[in-house]
């Protein structure tokens, strides 16, 4: 027998995950719901390389080594200047292409990142593996991009699919983070690092690999679980819509609850040229930019500021848990609030809320005030962020959404980049966080300011 050519390999493979998803999607449940379950499982994964798990790995870390924290932080920057720039090529991939390799060779690195990081012993090698880990998990795992694929499988149940998808870092982080602070106090952090390698490679290569597809019109469905259907197309209404699905073979329609001239409205499709035409666009960019700047100034040092006020290793490391497990709670709560008074409306009053998060996690100074402070906070920032993720697909639509969430995912990332970075000098100059946090809530009161400016855009 001769040896298998690398084509007949990728055509096996392709026939056979093609085989699975043809059994899986002529069952009863909408396959988008896989999808969401695969983001789920990615998001879950890439808590490593998010912020609040920074903060766990800094101290001893930068102890070891004798590393400032400035010089820590600064592989933080490194790695998100670098996710900024490939966010432009990633969202037309997604567009084009799907997710699906991008997403598998985005794990693949983002494990093996994992695995390196626990071997690392200077400066610069801990610069290029953070970086390059770094990179990946905020660009082809960012949730900008993950929510925008969510998003080409869903319009009436957006915000809950989104809200599902991107709940696996919060389950992540709630989880994960008192058992790696258990992990680096028994055994060391580079055991840490491991730990989440083997996380990685074990539950997400394979889901990824059969699974992902890049739209439900490349299945012959259409959104929110609606097979391509013979009868003229209802347009989607302000009123509810509902989907009737028959099953074995029978048609599949759309059923509108109200078809009032006066409530109809269709779906928004604008093109990345034709976004970037709009004044909203950029403020959109602005605002993400910012506040992204002012969330990772708090994010990547809440566990340090904390234990710097006394508070023990322990319960710092588990204000985490509490952290993403109010994100978790607020991303299906606002989801619901959104659903009926508008994600633009709600996404203010989010930031209000996030701004008194960061007022209390800097002048937390026990246990308990820690824990209230990260509760709100992280409330705040996981409605925010879902909220964000719908504000932008609801404004320019699904086709070219990739396109353009990648353009204004380099605002968001040079602000991700810089925030955590300004905040660790700081605190080298001045001995705490003061400045640093006063600057942030700074930062949250002008996006909300400009938040206020914008209005959903039209088609041209």
């Amino acid at each position: 027998m001769g040896l298998l050519k690398k084509s007949d390999i990728r055509f096996s493979i392709s026939h056979v995950s093609d085989s699975i998803v043809q059994r899986i999607a002529v069952g009863r449940l909408y396959y988008g719901w896989y999808m969401v379950a695969v983001v789920f499982m990615l998001t879950l994964v890439r808590v490593g390389f998010n912020g609040h798990f920074f903060g766990i790995f800094l101290k001893p870390m930068s102890q070891e080594f004798e590393w400032t924290r400035s010089m820590t932080t600064g592989a933080v920057t490194a790695g998100t200047l670098i996710a900024a720039g490939l966010s432009f090529g990633v969202g037309r991939i997604v567009d084009k292409y799907g997710p699906r390799w991008l997403l598998v060779g985005a794990c693949a690195i983002l494990g093996l990142s994992y695995f390196a990081l626990s071997h690392v012993g200077t400066l610069v090698a801990f610069y290029v593996i953070y970086a390059i880990g770094r990179s990946i998990a905020q660009s082809a795992i960012h949730n900008g991009i993950l929510s925008t694929f969510v998003s080409k499988w869903f319009v009436r149940r957006r915000a809950q699919a989104i809200a599902i998808a991107i709940a696996g870092a919060y389950v992540g982080g709630m989880f994960f983070a008192p058992l790696v602070q258990h992990i680096i106090t028994s055994y060391g952090w580079r055991f840490a690092w491991i730990f989440l390698g083997v996380l990685t490679w074990s539950i997400v290569l394979l889901p990824a690999g059969l699974l992902l597809r890049r739209s439900p019109e490349d299945m012959g469905m259409l959104p929110d679980g609606a097979q391509m259907s013979t009868r003229p197309s209802v347009p989607y209404t302000k009123s509810d819509i509902l989907a009737s699905r028959i099953v074995d073979g029978e048609e599949t329609a759309w059923v509108a609850a109200s078809q009032d001239e006066d409530t109809r409205v269709d779906e928004i499709s604008l093109t990345l040229r034709e976004a970037m035409r709009t004044a909203t666009f950029w403020l959109l960019c602005l605002i993400q930019g910012v506040n992204s700047m002012s969330n990772t100034g708090i994010n990547f040092h809440t566990v340090p500021r904390f234990t710097d006020v006394g508070i023990s290793e322990a319960v710092a490391a588990s204000t985490v848990s509490v952290f993403t497990m109010s994100q978790a709670l607020a991303v299906f709560i606002v989801g619901l609030i959104a659903s009926r008074i508008g994600a633009k409306v709600t996404l203010l009053g989010t930031l209000l809320t996030l701004a008194i998060g960061v007022v209390l996690i800097s002048s937390a100074d026990s246990g308990v005030s820690a824990y209230v402070a990260v509760f709100v906070y992280g409330g705040s920032v996981g409605g925010s962020t879902l909220l964000y993720n719908v504000v932008w697909a609801d404004f320019f639509g699904r086709k070219h959404l990739g396109a353009i969430r990648g353009v204004s995912m380099a605002f968001q990332l040079v602000g991700n980049a810089s925030g955590a970075l300004i905040a660790a000098i700081l605190y080298d100059i001045n001995g705490d966080y003061n400045v640093a946090f006063t600057i942030t809530l700074f930062g949250i009161l002008v996006a909300f300011m400009m938040l206020l400016l914008t209005r959903n855009p039209k088609a041209l």
